[in-house]
């Protein structure tokens, strides 16, 4: 019967009492871990923490986010050159295959696979539609800024109400404009500018075929300004840079490193998007509405229950 009971004890994991020592502490007593399994468990204590998609109680319970987009927000939302960005826009695992964090304003962002290399063909190549964005938001800034001073200035009787025209009216469009005379006729104004930007536009396609090709062109001495960086985006110099900013001689001491130059170009960005949205605004405004951006601003302040989107939709 003894030996049938010490195999029973066996079987239950409880050891026979050592001499001055109680059956209770010898079970309490932790075992000693072994080296072999010490060492993983220092290497799960490093492991970073899987994100979980919370449940949003209102909507009920949210898809898991696709694993691309769960690493990307696990190393701290990604940065572009060392600067960290705010966030990913709509990302799938093929537009963050190739939106890598290595651009500026780039967020993954593109749904409808415009900028993926693998749809590319001829000239619409990832290099041609990063410059075309970048020069698109910079005409938009200068547009868009271009088409309400003439208006609050006059508003503010700081030029003339004669030249504070609306920029619809200011001989963009021949039979909008109202009479305003420049030194020829609208049509020759149009025609001029079409053939100078005709010229700056093809320096600035040979610049992107061939990055600094422009200082080896004469242009009345200036040739060694248009050297560029060797990047046609960002081409700097004494023209397009004359401030310096991420360079040592910048008269901002903020804007001395490398780092500040790329938070610049972010900013840049941003405004451009922004800008290219609003001169979309004036022109669905013009042709729904009528009148110019001041214009409409100040209606609104005015009346702002009557004179909205929604009035005049119904109107």
């Amino acid at each position: 019967m003894q030996r049938v009971a010490m195999t029973s004890n066996k079987g239950l994991g409880v050891r026979p009492s050592l001499p001055g020592v109680s059956a209770r502490r010898v079970l309490r007593a932790p075992r000693a871990a072994t080296e072999e399994e010490a060492v993983p468990a220092v290497q799960e204590e490093k492991k970073v923490a899987k994100y979980v998609e919370p449940e949003d109680t209102r909507w009920g319970f949210k898809p898991p986010k696709v694993p691309a987009i769960v690493e990307a927000e696990q190393k701290g939302l990604r940065k572009v050159n060392g600067v960290k960005k705010t966030g990913i826009w709509f990302g799938s695992e093929q537009s963050l295959s190739y939106l890598d964090g290595s651009l500026a304003g780039d967020y993954g962002f593109d749904p409808l696979g415009v900028y993926d290399p693998e749809g590319e063909g001829g000239v619409v190549n990832q290099d041609w539609l990063r410059n075309a964005e970048i020069i698109h938001g910079r005409w938009a800034m200068l547009g868009a800024a271009g088409c309400i001073a003439p208006e609050f200035l006059a508003a503010c009787h700081i030029i003339p109400e004669s030249t504070g025209i609306i920029w619809y009216k200011a001989g963009v469009i021949g039979p909008l404009s109202e009479g305003f005379h420049y030194w020829s006729d609208n049509y020759t104004v149009f025609l001029a500018q079409i053939f100078m930007l005709q010229f700056a536009e093809l320096r600035r396609l040979q610049d992107f075929k061939k990055p600094g090709c422009m200082s080896e062109q004469y242009f009345l001495g200036f040739e060694g300004a248009f050297k560029g960086t060797g990047d046609p985006n960002y081409p700097g110099g004494p023209i397009f840079n004359f401030m310096d900013f991420g360079g040592e001689k910048c008269m901002f001491r903020n804007h001395r490193t490398p780092e500040s130059l790329d938070e610049m170009k972010i900013r840049e960005i941003k405004h451009g998007r922004m800008a290219m949205l609003a001169m979309f605004g004036y022109g669905a405004q013009a042709v729904l509405v009528g009148g110019g951006p001041i214009e409409n601003l100040m209606a609104h302040i005015s009346d702002p229950a009557h004179i909205n989107m929604a009035g005049n939709l119904i109107s």
